[in-house]
């Protein structure tokens, strides 16, 4: 018995360690990523669409070569969900510290020059 409670110890104590010393999950994305993708979108036409305020949920991946792999993008414009999907895909981005094939999530925000 002494030695189960030994063990059982000794396996708590690692797995204790182990979730000490791991790193936590960046779940913002680099914010020179984001400005990068925010200049990648060429500026849409919301006046001649009557939109005057939008925003889209952007859900994407760099592959090997720097490129952007759109996987998702989420808008109430159909419009501008196109827009930005062919405005973004397969654009290379230079932002530092990038990993291969790491999904990311970004919100842009449009306004009409006329609102």
């Amino acid at each position: 018995m002494k030695i189960f409670r030994i063990s059982f110890v000794l396996s708590f104590c690692l797995l204790a360690a182990s979730f000490a010393f791991a790193a936590p999950v960046d779940s913002k994305p680099n914010s020179e990523l984001r400005k990068e993708v925010a200049k990648l979108i060429k500026t849409p036409e919301l006046g001649k669409k009557g939109i005057a305020e939008t925003y889209v949920f952007i859900h994407f991946m760099v592959n090997e070569n720097k490129e952007i792999v759109v996987l998702n993008v989420v808008s109430d414009s159909d419009y501008i969900r196109e827009h930005v999907r062919k405005s973004l895909e397969n654009q290379k981005v230079d932002a530092q510290g990038l990993d291969a094939f790491t999904e990311y999530n970004v919100k842009i925000s449009f306004r009409s020059e006329k609102a």
